[in-house]
């Protein structure tokens, strides 16, 4: 047994428990399977965020002001559960930008982006003991190699998600992401080859690749390399997979990436037989508006990132495109937000994130004129919402008799239906053997048959029915 270890025991015979909770993206996801490996390691006893437990870690988003709330609510909980002895710890971004708003009482300790990641030995310290929570966030800028942790499986999961960049050399006005991330860092080719066989080694059948700017990927590293290398090496594994990408920048979904996902995508006859691409793309457009984009200090404009959703929907067949929405942008007029409508109209976009502005500190937008009224900023979303529910269910329909492969990830309790998603991003409903749980299973979709107790409205909603095709 290690130090840690001991120390984790101390005087009890029994290891502490921890309960950890994670938020916002799938990269935060990935590191938050890394701290619960890490903890485990070292003789932690890993329990729900909902149970009573010694220690409680918040691994946080500060995307947005709610996200920080949420963190903040996620720690008031965890004292209540775990009464005045746990310790209450808030982990990640929220504590990396935006520490003075997690500093309540409820919480014992502040762990930034790079000591979180070091969360066994940060935990073995002891506590100044302060009124105030302690503050352990080193400068993000002092990262200059990414902070990467080989996991053997990822939790329960039928999908992992495989952390291959962090951090954005971005300046988008809206955005904390570069105060909270720091500067845009690589893991190198043959790392993420070595974390993605260990992965697949552990039983799971689907690979997704996170980072907090994926499109950056391997700018940085020497030899430079490029996402869509990364694509292609992966694939090169003897291994039968899947491979998924987290959302891309619109200015980097280049057109050797569009070649080279085409090629491998599902239903293409790549020659890495038994593996491919998922037909899932999700790009963060925040606008169809030139002006609100450049004052977004987004490097692309609306008709060059409408010209990439229309390459890729034409070059591979059923691809499920997606997008993130940012409404009441300051500045943004109603003719400016109208020709977003239009621009989301005439897309291939089959669903869409929506997001009114959330003014964050640090950021070049905080302190713009024309601010948009937080009434005016709900009404513009939910108008963007009904165009994206209405998109959303013409893609499901338009998806109705064809075959893919599903993954199938668990047992509904309510109706004992099997449910997963599709290469293509469609949740499926299926009647099959437990042995199909974690593993992708040939399908025909068909609409939700009412004989289930689906309604009619079900079945033109968010699902389909998968029929086993041999």
């Amino acid at each position: 047994m290690n130090e840690t270890s001991e120390a984790v025991k101390g005087v009890s015979a029994n290891p502490l428990r921890l309960a950890l909770a994670n938020l916002g993206c799938k990269l935060n996801h990935a590191e938050g399977e890394a701290m619960k490996h890490l903890c485990a390691g070292a003789g932690f006893e890993l329990v729900p965020f909902s149970s009573e437990a010694d220690v409680y870690v918040v691994n946080s988003c500060t995307v947005t002001a709610e996200a920080d709330r949420e963190g903040r609510r996620l720690a008031r909980r965890a004292r209540r559960t775990g009464g005045p002895d746990a310790r209450v710890v808030i982990a990640g971004c929220s504590a990396q930008a935006n520490a003075e708003k997690m500093l309540i009482p409820e919480v014992d300790l502040l762990l930034g982006n790079r000591e979180k990641l070091r969360l066994p030995d940060e935990l073995t310290k002891p506590l100044l003991r302060d009124e105030k929570p302690e503050m352990r966030v080193s400068p993000i800028e002092e990262s200059l190699d990414i902070e990467s942790v080989v996991l053997p499986q990822f939790g329960s999961r039928t999908r992992a998600y495989l952390k291959v960049q962090d951090g954005c050399n971005f300046s988008c006005a809206f955005c904390a992401t570069t105060i909270a991330r720091g500067a845009s860092r690589s893991l190198d080719l043959d790392s993420c080859v070595e974390h993605a066989d260990t992965l697949l080694s552990g039983g799971h059948e689907e690979l997704v690749l996170t980072g907090i700017h994926l499109g950056a990927y391997g700018r940085d590293i020497k030899p430079r390399s490029t996402l869509s290398r990364l694509v292609s090496r992966l694939l090169e594994t003897e291994r039968n997979f899947r491979l998924r990408l987290s959302s891309v920048e619109p200015g980097e979904f280049t057109r050797e990436l569009i070649r080279v996902v085409a090629g491998e995508a599902y239903g293409s006859g790549s020659s890495n037989e038994g593996s491919y691409v998922c037909r899932h793309f999700h790009l963060p457009v925040q606008s169809g508006d030139d002006e609100t984009l450049a004052a977004m200090n987004r490097n692309y404009t609306a008709a060059r990132c409408a010209s990439r959703f229309d390459e890729i929907a034409r070059k591979i067949d059923g691809a499920c495109l997606g997008g993130d929405f940012i409404v009441g942008f300051p500045g943004e007029s109603n003719e400016a937000f109208e020709r977003t409508m239009e621009w989301v109209r005439e897309s291939p976009l089959a669903y869409l994130h929506v997001f009114p502005y959330s003014p964050r500190e640090g950021t070049e937008a905080i302190d713009m004129p024309g601010q948009i009224p937080k009434t005016e900023q709900k009404k513009r979303a939910r108008a963007l919402l009904e165009l994206g529910r209405r998109k959303w269910t013409a893609f499901i329909s338009s998806q109705t008799g064809r075959e893919t492969e599903v993954l199938f990830e668990s047992r509904r309790a309510e109706d004992d239906l099997l449910t997963g998603l599709s290469d293509n991003y469609i949740r499926v409903l299926a009647s099959g053997p437990d042995e199909w749980i974690g593993r992708t299973v040939p399908v025909r979709l068909a609409p939700l048959p009412e004989k289930n107790g689906f309604s009619r409205i079900a079945a033109r909603s968010d699902a389909l029915w998968g029929e086993f095709a041999s």
